[in-house]
């Protein structure tokens, strides 16, 4: 038998890995400006959110005493007794939270479609004023999350809520407005009401029927969680390579088959980024009863303890949800390589 000759390695030379960090290849040039753009959130998320994450979790298990001198807390563990009492105790919460993910389900794909053929819209070259209706389906995102959903502008009542409601179109609000506000309300009303013959009259499933008139109860909310996606969307349909489409005519398929064939493979990466991007905001959403219930607990009652509590259950929750959908969308996800 041969010996084993042992492969003697060459010492190191210092400075190799400045070296190696400079002299990248083609890929990993290109990929190198994508690292950069997300660096910020890395260092956010390492910075900011795994130490408040891990400082709730704390907080879920404890009881929070707040000092009378003013100079801060006592934590006295309570082990698991807060997430006992919000499945076993606090029916409450359990409703509110299944009501919150219920409508987090139905909202998905009702914004991912009204987004998508909003996208497609916009995208027509002979539609005029395209670039002034994607500046008006993206207003409500920079508005109302920014300024009007801080300030609370639409909530409430009185003549600030008022002049809100007529800006964000808010048929809760606009209905105990003025006579005018009432009046476009039930205009609103008497077309939802004559839908509802038309769609009745076409003998459709009780529960797709019951699915269109909770979209269409929800219109102004979906149309201001979807500025995003169709900016998104609408990114993809132009990244398609125009000449894809000239071959598909000139082998006759015609645009339904197009559609079908090209426009929704091409752009599937996109509705799975859409679809957790959407329950991301969903999350954020103050209109989820989920959040108000919170936000009582926590301090309205000044049960910090088992307000985190609550919270980190909803967080599990929506990142189960996150799991679920990625699964499923993926499977039908086309990728170009």
């Amino acid at each position: 038998m041969a010996e084993h000759v042992p492969v003697l390695k060459s010492p190191k030379k210092k400075g190799n890995f400045l070296r190696n960090l400079f002299r990248m290849d083609l890929v990993e040039r290109r990929n190198l400006p994508g690292y950069l753009f997300v660096l910020p959130i890395i260092i956010g998320f390492v910075l900011i959110f795994l130490p408040a994450m891990f400082q709730s979790i704390h907080f879920s298990v404890s009881e929070i005493q707040i000092r009378t001198d003013g100079t801060g807390y006592d934590l006295i563990s309570k082990g698991l007794s807060n997430y006992h009492k919000a499945f076993f105790v606090d029916a409450s919460f359990v409703l509110v939270l299944g009501e919150s993910l219920r409508d987090m389900v139905i909202n998905l794909p009702v914004i991912l479609i009204f987004s998508f053929f909003m996208s497609i819209l916009l995208n027509r070259k002979k539609l005029p004023g395209r670039t002034v209706l994607r500046v008006i389906f993206f207003l409500p995102v920079v508005i109302y999350s920014g300024i009007a959903s801080a300030a609370g502008l639409t909530s409430g009542t009185g003549e600030t809520a008022e002049i809100a409601a007529q800006i964000f179109s808010d048929p809760t609000i606009a209905s105990g407005g003025s006579s005018s506000m009432q009046s476009g309300f039930a205009s609103i009303m008497g077309m939802a009401l004559s839908f509802r013959v038309v769609l009745e009259s076409m003998q459709l499933p009780s529960w797709l029927m019951q699915f269109i008139f909770m979209s269409i109860s929800r219109l102004e909310w979906i149309i201001q969680s979807s500025g995003v996606q169709i900016l998104v969307f609408l990114a993809a349909l132009q990244s398609i390579p125009t000449s894809v489409f000239e071959a598909a005519v000139v082998e006759g398929l015609t645009g339904w088959e197009m559609f079908w064939k090209i426009t929704l493979p091409m752009i599937s990466s996109m509705i799975l980024v859409n679809s957790i991007y959407t329950i991301v905001d969903s999350f954020t959403n103050p209109r989820y009863a989920i959040h108000e219930f919170i936000r009582n607990q926590s301090f309205g009652k000044a049960d910090y303890g088992y307000g985190s509590a609550l919270s980190v259950i909803y967080f599990i929750c929506v990142i189960v949800l996150i799991g679920i959908v990625t699964g499923i969308v993926s499977r039908y996800v086309f990728y170009n390589d």
